[in-house]
Parts: C-alpha cells; structure tokens; sequence
C-alpha cells in the first residue's frame, strides 16, 4: 500500500511539475509577444528605429516557429521563415524574398490559404490614418493570437502572428511609393 501510495504521489508531482512547465512556457512565449507586438503597434518615436522593428519581427517570426514546430509541415515552415528572417536582417525590412518566403511558410500553415491583406486597411485619406487603421487591426491580431494561445490553439496564434508580420511588410496598393507602408511603425530608414 505504501509503494502504491509513493507511485502515485510521484505521478501527481511529476504531473504538477509538466502543468507548471507548460504555464510557464505559455507565460513567456505570451510575454515574447507583447514585447514585440509593442514595438509594431506602438506610437513611434525616437526609439522606433529599423533596426528595433526588424528585431520585433524577427522576435515575433521565432515564436511562429516554435508555435508551428509540431504541425505537419513544421520544418518546412521554419525553413521559409528561417530564409526571410535572415533577408529581413541582412538587406531591407521591406525585401520582396523575405514577403515570398513568408508568404509561403503563411501558406503551408493554413493549407493553402494565400495571405491578403483586408481590403479594409487599403481605404483611408490620410497616412495617419492608415497608421492607426493599421495599427488596430495589428492590435486584434495579437489579441486573438495571444487567446488562440492561452486556449491551446498554437496554429491558429502561429497563424495570426505571421499576419501581424505580413501586414507590416505588404506593400500598401494605391498609396505613393514613399507612403506604400502605412502598417508599418515607421517609414523605411537607411
């Protein structure tokens, strides 16, 4: 009786202790987003540089990574963000390779889905406007990522952060040339 008593007060510490690992595990990848996110949607400012939006994104895209490491076609995902990650890094925030390979890796998550951008954020007057419009549906992206998460859904916030990642990356149709980014915290800086 003992013995059995012993097994099954390990088995209750071991699964206290994987609970525990898991929340704290989720606690961290929730707080790598809201760094990060804060960075993208937050009011720019002095700080708000390419090099700290580049760093954001890259955060954001290493969290879609291990979100997605477990799916089907998880190595393949990582492999297309690995490669824009590192354009993204190495040349412009803005690098067309980077938004194909991205692109792709948004694909392989949703079975084939191709990524638009709303056609909602294409409608505006103003570049502040676009900003802000930007900016709040970036907001919803992340709220609904960070639920997906804490409700167990890790594809559907890997999913969601990869858009928040596109939205600021994807070109703007209509908008001058030296406006085509108005999700973007900030405007292309050398």
């Amino acid at each position: 009786m003992a013995k059995r008593f012993r097994t099954l007060l390990i088995a209750v510490v071991v699964a206290v202790a994987f609970v525990s690992a898991m929340a704290s595990g989720q606690q961290d990848t929730r707080a790598r987003i809201t760094a990060a996110s804060s960075v993208l949607l937050g009011p720019p400012g002095p700080a708000t540089t390419q090099a700290t939006i580049v760093s954001a994104l890259a955060e954001l895209l290493d969290v879609v990574v291990s979100l997605s490491a477990r799916l089907q076609h998880g190595l393949e995902i990582a492999q297309r963000i690995g490669v824009a990650k590192d354009l993204l890094q190495k040349t412009s925030l803005f690098n067309e390779k980077a938004l194909q390979y991205l692109s792709l890796a948004h694909r392989l998550l949703t079975g084939g889905q191709k990524y638009e951008r709303p056609k909602e954020l294409d409608q505006f007057v103003t570049m502040d406007e676009a900003m802000e419009k930007g900016r709040g549906y970036g907001r919803r992206l992340v709220s609904d990522a960070l639920t997906a998460l804490a409700g167990g859904r890790a594809s559907e916030a890997a999913t969601l952060l990869l858009q928040l990642v596109l939205g600021v990356i994807t070109p703007v149709s209509g908008a001058p040339a030296d406006h085509s980014r108005p999700f973007s915290p900030c405007r292309e800086r050398g």
